[in-house]
């Protein structure tokens, strides 16, 4: 079947796939996120202990309602947006959430709207 040119090849793609790529009556999708770190801990002691932690996120979309990208991504910028204009992340410009008083108050607010991770670590001695 032709697809129509929509401004250049990749608007006719898009358009496309926007057809497509409709949800089903009841369908919602999925969003899994899964990091892996392996950490080397260093003590005083030169004593050295290796975790190896993971942490998974699962959330799933709402049927006929908002999808798990629109709410975990929309949700996680609004509420690092409120943060920083209520003045609860006192940073500015461009950020990484690296540091424990940015994203600790983000994920706590995240926790309360049911998004949230699980961690699990190993540890090697």
């Amino acid at each position: 079947e032709p697809v129509a040119l929509v401004g250049s090849p990749l608007g006719a793609l898009c358009d496309k796939l926007s057809q497509e790529l409709v949800y089903g009556p009841g369908e919602r999708d999925l969003v899994v996120l899964h990091h892996r770190f392996r950490i080397t801990w260093t003590s005083s002691t030169a004593s050295k202990s290796v975790e190896e932690r993971d942490i998974t996120m699962v959330q799933y979309g709402e049927p006929n309602g908002n999808s798990a990208m629109a709410t975990t991504v929309g949700l996680t910028t609004a509420v690092a947006a409120r943060l920083i204009l209520s003045g609860g992340i006192r940073h500015r410009g461009v950020l990484l959430p690296l540091t424990s008083d940015i994203y600790s108050p983000i994920l706590k607010e995240l926790a309360v709207h049911n998004i949230k991770a699980n961690i699990r670590s190993k540890w090697e001695h």
